[in-house]
């Protein structure tokens, strides 16, 4: 009897610890930063909705700015991670770029560092400490304007020529159809990193293979279509060399769309796939630091490769210790330059492509900002070299350039490294912070905050903002144009831009990028008309992963001959 009486009541216990349970686990708020109440009523928290959206439009960024719209309010939480800390989202330019650029309460976010986690030993990854100083320290000599001038950027003119001509052959086998160019980009853009890495030591090219592949196909041999609709054009094997630089872009961005990425990473290691991959990556780049090391011994050193070699043989010295020129963390450091440096520049030439195309009033005036500044190039009917755009002042095309890089920019992380506050409010330590920089205060105007929740050295700053009743999210390269009479000048500081980060751990290659942007769209834009395209084949969805880049970068080209202007 006893016992038929006490198991309703164990049971109604533990039923009761169950639930108490449940309820202690369900996420928890922030006292006083706005959230989802829908969503602390469930373990999983917003992730099943941010997955549903990420599915759908591959935009990880797109889905923070809908949070802040729907809040309405400058700074909320999200709850991603079933029993962690809520992620922090802010939206507030001059909040953002005071985290970034003067507090020293925030580092690398550890998220960002387990989803590069493929590229190893990659400076990005790192906290601001002695490993991220030594690795810098190999590459204090790669951002100067000598090294720049000197050797990058006539390779980079080079790369842009080449590109030209692939898409000249493809312009006439295409006989006025569109083609996709997004992996076009992406192949230059390899190529200038490679070069800029290892220059001739390392042969191989990924444009050169496919303008001669593309040379040889019979134009009888393109399929029929209708006038809209796209070719599609088969691609030359990248020699094998090339291969780990190419694919591990992908793999970043496979990482960064699972829940766990430590896990995730962990588990494909194991995998043979992967050890294959990177075993690749790992032959490769010792047989190129071996021939750096080689120069660099006979005095020799042009290559970025031979200047960090050069680095670590100085520092050793001075520190009285045998120089490493075997260390792993080298070759990861050179992968990973070569890995972010061309997946976010080739995006982001995608990117003005398909601006253009769309803007052909924009186009045309750039086109004609080029020929006005280049007259020698334009009077002997060719194109204008290196050094010739290198020294011309054509604001305009500055602007083409911050224009897109403030529609597209990626979400930046921080991570608290300790408790501190944002606009007044407690964030504490180990607070993963995303500074959301497609939402208000960027792409539509900012949410209201009170000044006297910012921190001191936000107030101190001098506030960069701009007109916000025109439409923000309209492309609009006159933004960052300041008229003074008959003279136009460039203000890369008009209004808020994070495409590059800011402050101490912003992008390290920002300089190599204009480069590459200004050089390769400058030829691409002397050469081609960009026609419209259909409506089915342009728009401006966007994936997001190591960078922000497009869906869909389809173009169709009219050749503008240089002969004949």
């Amino acid at each position: 009897m006893g016992s038929r009486l006490l198991s309703p009541t164990i049971f109604s216990a533990l039923a009761f610890a169950l639930y108490g349970l449940y309820q202690w686990l369900l996420p928890k708020p922030l006292s006083g930063i706005a959230y989802n109440a829908e969503a602390t009523k469930s373990l999983f928290g917003d992730a099943p909705e941010m997955l549903r959206s990420f599915l759908v439009s591959k935009d990880f960024g797109a889905w923070c700015a809908h949070q802040v719209e729907k809040m309405r309010s400058p700074i909320c939480q999200v709850f991603i991670y079933p029993f962690s800390k809520p992620w922090i989202l802010v939206a507030d330019f001059r909040e953002s770029q005071d985290i970034l650029m003067r507090r020293k309460d925030f580092d690398r976010s550890t998220w960002v560092s387990d989803a590069m986690g493929a590229l190893g030993d990659f400076h990005a990854r790192m906290k601001t400490n002695k490993d991220w100083k030594r690795n810098r320290r190999w590459m204090q000599d790669l951002m100067t304007p000598s090294f720049l001038n000197t050797f990058v950027g006539p390779a980079v003119h080079s790369k842009g020529l080449e590109l030209v001509k692939l898409f000249e052959i493809k312009m006439d086998l295409a006989k006025g159809r569109p083609f996709n160019v997004r992996t076009d980009f992406e192949y230059a853009s390899v190529d200038c990193m490679t070069d800029f890495a290892f220059g001739q030591n390392l042969p191989h090219t990924t444009i050169g293979p496919q303008i001669e592949f593309t040379l040889q196909m019979d134009p009888s041999k393109v399929p029929d279509g209708k006038p809209d609709e796209p070719v599609v054009f088969s691609e030359a094997p990248l020699d094998h060399s090339l291969v780990p630089f190419h694919d591990a872009p992908h793999l970043v961005e496979k990482t960064l769309a699972t829940v766990s990425p430590r896990l995730s990473l962990w588990w494909w290691k194991k995998h043979s796939w992967f050890q294959k991959v990177f075993s690749h990556k790992n032959q490769v780049l010792r047989a190129q630091i071996e021939k750096a090391v080689k120069d660099y011994r006979a005095g020799e050193v042009k290559t970025a490769a031979e200047h960090m070699v050069m680095r670590e043989a100085a520092y050793a010295q001075k520190h009285d210790r045998e120089p490493d020129f075997e260390t792993h963390i080298l070759i990861d450091e050179i992968f990973g330059v070569i890995v972010a440096g061309h997946h976010t520049t080739g995006g982001a030439m995608g990117w003005i492509a398909k601006y253009l195309t769309g803007h052909p009033a924009i186009q045309s005036k750039l086109r004609s900002a080029l020929y006005t500044s280049l007259p020698e190039a334009v009077s002997e009917k060719r194109f204008p070299t290196f050094d010739e755009l290198r020294r011309a002042r054509i604001p305009y095309l500055d602007a083409v350039i911050e224009e897109m890089l403030r529609l597209t920019a990626v979400t930046v992380t921080r991570e608290a490294l300790y408790d501190t506050q944002i606009l007044g409010q407690h964030i504490p330590k180990g607070s993963t912070v995303f500074l959301v920089s497609n939402g208000p205060g960027f792409l539509s105007p900012s949410l209201p905050v009170d000044d006297a929740k910012r921190s001191p050295t936000s107030t101190a700053a001098k506030d960069r903002s701009w007109d916000e009743t025109k439409d923000l999210r309209l492309y609009d390269p006159e933004r960052w144009l300041v008229h003074n009479g008959d003279s136009v000048e460039f203000d890369g500081a008009s209004g808020p831009q994070l495409g590059f980060g800011a402050g101490t751990r912003g992008c390290w290659g920002k300089r190599m990028a204009y480069i590459e942007m200004r050089h390769i769209l400058s030829l691409v834009v002397w050469s081609f008309e960009l026609l419209e395209i259909p409506e089915e084949l342009g728009g401006y969805a966007a994936e997001e992963g190591i960078a922000r880049r497009p869906q869909r970068c389809f173009v169709k080209l009219g050749k503008l001959d240089v002969r004949q202007l």
